[in-house]
């Protein structure tokens, strides 16, 4: 049999597909029609991954890779508070990559969206003489107002993470070396639910997801709001402070709401670790007896 053509593979790729609420035309048309909800806004993300940029094939299972790639697009979500709805996938396909091979990572990416809520609506297929470049451009709906930003912490606002920030850059290291990888990297947990759930506790003051490394991206939310931080050495993990694509939330919060915000976090399965405050200017962390060092800010730079 001759190698299956565009349209055999586009058919492999939407068969078996589900459609999702809202979706008035799925995949096969020119477009994909939506219906957002009442009352809510539409919120839109789109990451893309480059092989031997954001992966390296001979180190990562097929799948792992697809479950990463529907990670990075729900973080981005899970950030604005916002629950997801519906996926659009882009592929370039390298020269070396089977149709059984792209099927596995999407399959993987699907099953990862269709867990929080998010069905494939259409996408692009195309070829590549260099490596596999897939984009997911990922839609969710907020409630009118409800959905947070990285502008609006506030000096004396309380720091806080979900997970473990560094962990990704951590075992990337160590399989370097030849260590087995973590089920938190092949599998990276999802914070959409617990992120919905603060929301709606409300005195979430500004949030951002740790794709880039906590430093780095604590530095992006401290511009935007305008205020500085100051971290706690003791409460961070090893290596918390490097580059590293973890998909976890840093959260500001008001204080006076803390203690209902972790109980509220814990309901939900992702407990909330206090690292740091919001200060007036300056990136800080304090070590040892108050000693206080400024923050080497070291967050991921694709042209860096």
């Amino acid at each position: 049999m001759s190698p299956p053509d565009e349209f055999e593979r586009i058919a492999a790729l939407t068969r078996g597909l589900g459609v999702g609420a809202g979706v008035v035309l799925g995949p096969g048309d020119d477009a994909a029609v939506l219906r957002p909800r009442a009352g809510h806004d539409l919120v839109a993300t789109t990451d893309t991954f480059v092989e031997g940029r954001h992966f390296r094939r001979e180190q990562l299972p097929l799948e792992a890779i697809g479950r990463r790639l529907a990670a990075a697009n729900l973080s981005d979500l899970a950030a604005m508070a916002a629950e997801p709805r519906w996926a659009l996938f882009s592929f370039a396909i390298g020269e070396h990559w089977s149709e059984a091979d792209v099927l596995a990572l999407q399959h993987a990416a699907a099953v990862a969206l269709e867990a929080e809520g998010a069905t494939i609506v259409g996408g692009n297929l195309s070829r590549t003489s260099g490596p596999l470049v897939v984009s997911v451009t990922l839609l969710g709906e907020v409630e009118h107002g409800l959905h947070w930003t990285r502008a609006g912490a506030r000096p004396g606002d309380v720091l806080a993470v979900t997970g473990t920030p560094g962990l990704a850059g951590h075992a990337l290291a160590e399989a370097a070396s030849g260590a087995a990888w973590p089920s938190a990297y092949l599998s990276p947990p999802c914070r959409v639910q617990v992120a919905r759930t603060l929301a709606a506790a409300g005195g979430v003051t500004a949030a951002i997801d740790l794709s880039d490394g906590l430093s780095g991206d604590l530095a992006h939310l401290a511009r935007a709001s305008g205020v500085g931080a100051e971290l706690d050495a003791a409460a961070l993990s090893p290596g918390a402070l490097e580059p590293s694509d973890d998909y976890e939330l840093l959260l500001a919060l008001d204080p006076p709401q803390c203690e209902a915000l972790e109980a509220a976090a814990r309901a939900a399965g992702a407990p909330l670790t206090r690292i740091g405050r919001c200060v007036s200017d300056g990136l800080w962390v304090l070590g040892p007896h108050g000693a206080r060092r400024a923050l080497e800010v070291r967050g991921y730079d694709h042209f860096a």
